[in-house]
């Protein structure tokens, strides 16, 4: 029977646990110029999870009509952050109670594509009141000059397979650079991890090698990109490759009866892993890759990660189960639901279109392409709009851009055309980055088909065979000749 009191000392551990975390938080202060971008969204994403590198919204605040921002989060440690305009980036990291003063500059002829990244447009970010000891400058100093030596020595390294140059490579960096374990210092990690993927590209084959230089001792750096980076490379699809896990053992712990307990035992064996929190990692790891192959049961992958979620013993592991089960829970064909505007400033949901499959078209105001598409989804609107809903979004930044458009085409198109609205994370989840594209969904709004056809090239017959009547597709030649091949 369960006892009222144990509830309320649940409870309070519970409490506990939450009050120790906040009080270990930091704020963080970001606050800056951006004068290329007024009245335009900044957003700060955190990265947690440096394994599937999966950002998370933190703060987010409009810039002012002078360009001026100013907004804050808490860290409970050292996090890389991402810094967000549009669909423009930058890389930094944030240290706990730290107030930064930034001037953040952009081409702004690439600012204002969709994908600024393909031609390298990025944000410009300048802290002018950090100095010498300031983190960001130190790493960005070592990373230039490792890159630039990378760049010298590397083709030697991976094409003509002269190890003889890691030796000069390692002496030039070790000349500059204090290189050594130092696990409780964020900069040095960064250094020695960095120094760990060269000696790692080297040295591909000795696995000890590496697991006694970089992984043979009791920390995970769970917040270190360079960390995580070398921990990934080395472990990935290590479970089905270690010749002393056998697929027998996970065959019968996965698929035939799912047994947490057994393969975390069994898998123990390997001497590289006999550290029972890096073991723990490496089977979330491979657990989530072995999710996509054909050989291995996807429910109960999902019924072992689970089942770890409540028995680990490192919460630090909780947040890589939680991300890993929502990839697996949560099917990618969902689109999440946000909200658009129509031309006249209503806010519009592609979940409340109906009940009939939606293809949907982006497009930006002065593409002569998208248009001369819309002219032809005009004349397929006219055949199927009973059968299938039609929707164009467009996807320019300046919503002045789009109600030009509205005014001197929409009443040429009878289906709807909506503005993006500044859901540039949406457009990206769902890969969005060239213009025009299309995406095909069922009437609940899920994919089904990512790369749908062109109106130009294949639309027509896409819609032709889904959607007209089979007596009459049988009566015409061109669908008899197709069904004999």
């Amino acid at each position: 029977m369960h006892h009222p009191h144990s509830t309320y000392r649940i409870w309070t551990l519970a409490l506990c646990f939450l009050l120790a975390q906040s009080a270990f938080c930091q704020q963080v202060s970001i606050s800056g110029e951006a004068p290329f971008a007024p009245n335009e969204e900044i957003r700060v994403l955190l990265f947690h999870d440096l394994i599937q590198n999966t950002p998370e919204v933190a703060a987010t605040a409009k810039i002012d009509k002078h360009g001026h921002f100013s907004l804050s989060c808490k860290l409970q440690q050292i996090t890389l952050a991402q810094l967000v305009i549009r669909t423009t980036k930058a890389e930094m990291y944030l240290v706990p109670n730290v107030d930064y003063q930034l001037e953040i500059e952009v081409d702004t002829v690439l600012f204002n594509m969709l994908n600024p990244e393909t031609y390298g447009g990025y944000l410009l970010i300048r802290n002018p009141k950090a100095d010498t000891n300031d983190l960001n400058y130190k790493i960005n100093r070592f990373d230039r000059y490792f890159g630039r030596a990378f760049d010298y020595y590397g083709f030697r390294i991976t094409y003509d397979k002269d190890i003889t140059i890691f030796d000069t490579l390692s002496d030039l960096l070790k000349s500059h650079f204090d290189i050594r374990y130092e696990p409780d210092n964020y900069y040095l990690s960064h250094l020695y991890y960095s120094y760990g993927m060269l000696e790692k590209l080297c040295f591909p084959n000795d696995r000890t090698r590496i697991y006694q230089n970089y992984f043979n001792n009791d920390r995970i750096l769970y917040n270190s990109p360079a960390y995580m980076a070398l921990f990934t490379n080395y472990y990935t699809g290590y479970l089905y490759n270690s010749k002393y896990i056998t697929k027998d053992l996970l065959s019968t712990t996965i698929n035939e009866d799912p047994d947490y307990l057994t393969l975390f035992n069994e898998v123990g064996r390997d001497p590289l892993l006999v550290n029972e929190r890096i073991r723990e990692l490496v089977i979330i790891q491979n657990l989530n890759e072995l999710y996509d192959s054909p050989e291995f049961d996807r429910g109960n992958i999902v019924k072992l990660l689970q089942y770890l979620d409540q028995i680990t013993h490192f919460p630090e592991h909780k947040i890589y189960i939680r991300h890993a089960l929502e990839r697996m829970t949560q099917p990618n064909s969902t689109i999440r639901e946000v909200t658009f505007t129509n031309a006249k400033g209503r806010k519009e949901s592609i979940k409340h279109l109906g009940d009939k499959p939606i293809y949907v078209q982006f497009f930006s105001a002065d593409c002569l392409d998208c248009i001369r598409e819309m002219a032809i989804m005009q004349e397929l609107y006219k055949k199927y709009n009973d059968h299938i809903q039609f929707l164009s979004i467009c996807t320019d930044a300046k919503e002045s851009l789009y109600q030009r458009f509205m005014k001197d085409y929409g009443g040429l198109f009878e289906w709807p055309i909506w503005f993006v609205n500044g859901e540039y994370d949406w457009l990206m989840e769902n890969e969005v980055v060239t213009l025009p594209d299309y995406l095909l969904l069922d009437k609940d709004g899920n994919v089904t088909l990512r790369r749908a056809p062109e109106p130009e090239k294949g639309l027509m017959e896409y819609l032709w065979y889904h959607f007209t009547p089979e007596e009459e597709q049988e009566s015409n030649p061109l669908f008899i000749r197709n069904k004999n091949e």
